[in-house]
């Protein structure tokens, strides 16, 4: 299941449309490594599978697709330090859609004890993503066919560091930043002096933080609050005028938007001895300080189920959404196919299973269904030449996959 997640991060939004993440669809939930007392410890992942897919995003592509991917933890403990060095690597091969991708990261990361109430250390690292020749909705080749670009590939490097601290008994909280710092390919076709907002290079940095409280009421259940935010400052995209979403030339500033969600959570555990549940409800606030295009708030509810079926077979299942309304100052009701102001509402169901075939040795397969609504005007090509540009902000993405995991 952690799979399907981190997919659903990269690939329903690949088609990098003005919600599209930045995450690498390798990025994951790394597996708890052994501890011992000290010295070197190592988990190492190693999985292949093969599905299908219909529509990525905005993107209605459809195809099969093969997936390989690996983690490699080495981590160090002598005294009060751990040192982890985790590597990631990934490569998506799409068949019938020219949508592949090779992604990694590789990160180090130290934590010092001060106090057995205490922990707090630094982090480093780097990733990317290599995109080839992934067909670009903003421009179209001598014939009408979507022309080929790399631009969706990127090089990121962040640091950060992060807290944990048991305050009272049975709470734990946790404080974690991390500057990055992202930096695409360019593309030859952009000509900022002509259209500064199509083609444009997606350099931005980052500044993230998130900060948890979690209570925990004894092995049956526990309860958390989190605030997460994030600041993102484009250095190539300007920041966009109310109503019409262009820009009065090069007097618009760069883009920044400041995106808070503030969330609660709670956790039922072992309930008919075998299945675990978890709540989330959140609420996000995007504020745009320019002129107030891309402000917008929102619903964040999610509801996650693990149910240890038998002792070889795990079922997982996520129901989530986001249900998001734009400001007074975004797109004027005139542009809208519908209401006064702009909505965004996707809605996602995943599902997984993992049978154990061996110790070491899994079984797994995994399904997603992402549905989006939007108010927002389609662009459609011309119906004489076919020319122009080709996206629905309305789709339905369907995937599907299976495949082997080996772990040390």
């Amino acid at each position: 299941m952690n799979l399907l997640l981190s997919l659903a991060a990269g690939l329903a939004l690949a088609a990098q449309a003005p919600d599209a993440s930045d995450a690498p669809d390798s990025a994951r939930p790394r597996h708890a490594a052994r501890r011992d007392a000290s010295g070197w410890t190592l988990d190492a992942r190693l999985g292949a599978y093969a599905g299908a897919f219909d529509g990525m995003g905005v993107r209605r592509d459809s195809g099969a697709l093969g997936i390989v991917e690996g983690a490699l933890t080495p981590e160090w403990r002598g005294g009060d330090w751990t040192v982890g060095v985790p590597l990631r690597l990934a490569h998506r091969q799409t068949f019938g859609a020219d949508l592949s991708e090779t992604t990694g990261a590789l990160d180090l990361t130290a934590e010092r004890r001060f106090t057995r109430s205490f922990r707090a250390g630094p982090e480093v690292g780097v990733s990317g993503a290599y995109r080839p020749r992934w067909p670009d909705l903003y421009q179209r080749a001598p014939g009408g066919a979507l022309a080929s670009t790399d631009r969706f590939g990127y090089l990121a490097w962040h640091v950060g560091g992060q807290l944990w601290a048991r305050p009272l008994p049975r709470s734990h909280l946790r404080l974690h930043y991390r500057y990055v710092s992202y930096a695409y390919q360019g593309e030859a076709a952009f000509q900022p002096d002509v259209n500064p907002m199509h083609l444009t290079p997606r350099d931005n940095v980052q500044h993230q933080l998130d900060l948890s409280w979690r209570y925990l009421g004894g092995e049956s259940w526990a309860a958390a609050f989190r605030l997460d935010y994030t600041h993102r400052h484009d250095l190539d995209l300007l920041a966009r005028n109310a109503g019409t979403g262009g820009t009065s030339g090069y007097t618009n500033p760069d883009q920044k938007l400041s995106k808070l969600e503030p969330s609660v959570e709670v956790e039922l555990k072992r309930l008919g001895g075998q299945l675990d549940a978890a709540l989330r409800y959140g609420y996000v606030v995007q504020d745009d300080p320019f002129q107030g295009y891309y402000s917008y708030t929102g619903q964040h509810p999610r509801l996650d189920v693990d149910w240890a079926a038998t002792g070889r077979l795990t079922l997982e299942g996520r129901v989530e959404a986001w249900l998001l309304e734009y400001g007074a100052n975004g797109t004027s009701p005139a542009r809208l196919d519908s209401g006064s102001r702009r909505y965004d509402r996707r809605v996602a169901l995943r599902a997984g299973a993992r049978y154990a075939l061996t110790p070491a040795v899994s079984a797994v397969a995994e399904a997603e269904w992402v549905k989006r609504d939007t108010n927002y005007p389609d662009y459609v090509p011309d119906p004489v030449t076919d020319t122009g540009y080709d996206i629905r902000f309305d789709y339905e993405n369907v995937r599907a996959i299976a495949g082997v995991e080996w772990r040390l």
